[in-house]
């Protein structure tokens, strides 16, 4: 180990920059999960503690302003935490174990991750009457997706295992099913899309499948995941403003 530093190999200063790289990322995707639902939670449900909604509404303020003022002080924030990470990540980069391409797709997926958990947040805040449940429901919800997310690989690996299929499309659809499943969970998303990247040279590309025999081209998981989010993140704006704008019963 000492010697392999002190004569500087190459390969090993590049492990070394990748370990690095990959624990900034995922150590900065966890850390986003449990602020992001935490700066929005109350953004909404605490004006209703307050008896404040309703002269927030008598204003001239909309709700679409609203909800995107609450929301955007909370993503600056961690906009802020993500781009002060980036001299470390950089570290990596000198090291030449990570390329610009890694760098610009780990940043993009950290700030559609921001974005998308600080709008969880918001969505629940926006309908709920006190920041105790809002907060809850957040941290509830990523909790079971991650608990449905084991539990179908759980069944994809049983039901892989017997490698039954009635046709070639069955498996092609069941292949692109687990596919997509995937590429929604940011640690299996970032973590695949770097493998895809490092054996087989390709940002956008792979005929890799999780299950079956077959190949065939599928979108990177870093695409489908930037997609997914910020149309669920879009989807949920939507629906605060919808609430926001609604009178309390």
């Amino acid at each position: 180990f000492d010697g392999s530093i002190a004569n500087g190999d190459p390969s090993f200063l590049q492990t070394i920059g990748k370990v690095i790289f990959s624990t900034v990322v995922l150590l900065e995707l966890l850390m986003l999960g449990f602020i992001g639902p935490a700066l929005t939670a109350g953004a909404i449900s605490s004006e209703r503690e307050r008896k404040t909604i309703d002269l927030l509404r008598a204003s001239l303020l909309s709700g679409r302003a609203l909800v995107f003022g609450k929301l955007g002080s909370a993503v600056i924030f961690l906009l802020l935490l993500i781009f002060t990470a980036i001299p470390v990540q950089s570290l990596a980069f000198f090291l030449g174990g990570v390329g610009m391409a890694e760098m610009a797709v780990s940043t993009l997926m950290l700030v559609v991750t921001a974005i998308f958990f600080c709008t969880l947040g918001l969505f629940f805040s926006s309908f709920s009457s006190r920041t105790l449940i809002a907060t809850v429901l957040s941290y509830s919800s990523i909790l079971i997706s991650f608990i449905i997310f084991i539990i179908f690989l759980f069944f994809i690996s049983v039901f892989d295992s017997y490698n039954t299929y009635p046709s070639t499309m069955a498996e092609n659809m069941a292949s692109t099913a687990v596919w997509f499943l995937f590429s929604t969970n940011p640690f299996f998303a970032a973590t695949i899309s770097e493998v895809i990247l490092i054996d087989e040279q390709s940002l956008f590309l792979t005929t890799s499948n999780m299950i079956g025999s077959t190949t065939f081209p599928l979108p990177s998981p870093w695409i489908i995941y930037v997609v997914f989010y910020m149309i669920l993140t879009l989807l949920m704006i939507s629906i605060s403003i919808f609430f926001v704008n609604r009178p309390d019963r």
